[in-house]
């Protein structure tokens, strides 16, 4: 008798000492979930978020560009050099072979300056003006 009367006990206080342990779990779950949703914690999160996707866009961006600027410079001078085998000279404007990119007109330029070129037109509207 004085057996099962133990394995009661030792059940009972393992159900309660459980029950107790997992609401007390579920409670702080919840409490931290209640926290994240907040508004001014949404807020930051989303900050946070797009100041990443941000970043790496921008990363992404820079690197594809600077690849494919490095490409198209490689590829130039490949036809330049097929060129030069077939006995074609470069361009007189070109010294070294590459060709020197022009802005648009009305495009400022690093000092400012705009391009050479046609004038903008003024627009015919006076809210354009």
């Amino acid at each position: 008798m004085p057996r099962r009367t133990f394995w009661l006990v030792t059940g009972a206080a393992l159900g309660a000492g459980s029950s107790l342990w997992v609401e007390r779990r579920v409670r702080r779950t919840l409490h931290q979930a209640t926290a994240r949703l907040q508004p001014d914690a949404l807020v930051v999160e989303v900050g946070r978020s797009a100041r990443q996707v941000a970043g790496s866009a921008g990363e992404r961006w820079r690197g594809a560009f600077s690849s494919g600027r490095d490409e198209m410079l490689r590829r130039e001078e490949e036809l330049w050099a097929e060129l030069a085998s077939q006995g074609v000279e470069p361009a007189p404007w070109s010294e070294t072979g590459t060709v020197v990119p022009r802005r648009p007109a009305g495009v400022r330029g690093p000092d400012g300056a705009r391009a050479a070129g046609r004038r903008s037109a003024r627009s015919p509207s006076p809210l354009g003006r």
